[in-house]
């Protein structure tokens, strides 16, 4: 019985130094974007991004000045867009990223409404994302412009050719720009 006793208490002796597993599950690492303050986009610099009706990086203020004809042609766009497969990408900067790169797409000459797919592509942003999370994405889009890969082109939206990557890596970022200012409450410029 002794010895019962012995081995028992040896057991338990044992037993409380043994580590302990954990609880709870270890934290998953931030993703980058995650990282981003309020500070750093605090000091993001719009300058670049406070013309909407110029040449380069237009954007329609609204809708209201395309006329029924037209309007079916942006309803069909706008359809299309639902379904575009870099628009669904799983990393959330990348996905924004893809749909900055859209924007540029008309900007550059390469189909319909200039000024209007930003608009399209920026209330949709705004409706299917928390908000939180597209400021910092788009926060991330400006301040590491170099950083992820660029959509070139959207056969399937109607933008077949490549466009020229240099100018879709600025003007994507301007783009990203002009939503996170609206966003944040930078833009439009008050007059």
């Amino acid at each position: 019985m002794r010895r019962l006793a012995f081995i028992f208490s040896l057991v338990l002796l044992l037993g409380a130094d043994a580590p302990k597993k954990p609880t709870t599950a270890p934290a998953k690492p931030l993703e980058p974007w995650e990282t981003i303050t309020d500070k750093d986009i605090a000091s993001i610099n719009y300058d670049d991004a406070t013309e909407d009706g110029g040449f380069v990086t237009p954007l329609a203020a609204d809708l209201s000045n395309l006329e029924e004809d037209t309007k079916k042609e942006r309803y069909q766009l706008a359809d299309k867009m639902d379904n575009w497969v870099p628009g669904q990408e799983k990393d959330l900067v990348q996905q924004v990223r893809n749909w900055m790169c859209l924007c540029t797409f008309a900007d550059l000459g390469r189909g319909l409404f200039e000024a209007e797919v930003p608009y399209v592509v920026f209330e949709k942003l705004k409706r299917d994302m928390p908000k939180e999370k597209l400021t910092k994405a788009l926060a991330y889009i400006v301040l590491k412009p170099d950083a992820g890969t660029l959509v070139l082109k959207a056969p399937d939206l109607g933008f077949e050719d490549d466009a020229p990557e240099a100018d879709v890596r600025e003007r994507h970022v301007i783009y990203a720009k002009k939503l996170l200012g609206r966003l944040v409450g930078k833009l439009p410029p008050k007059e």
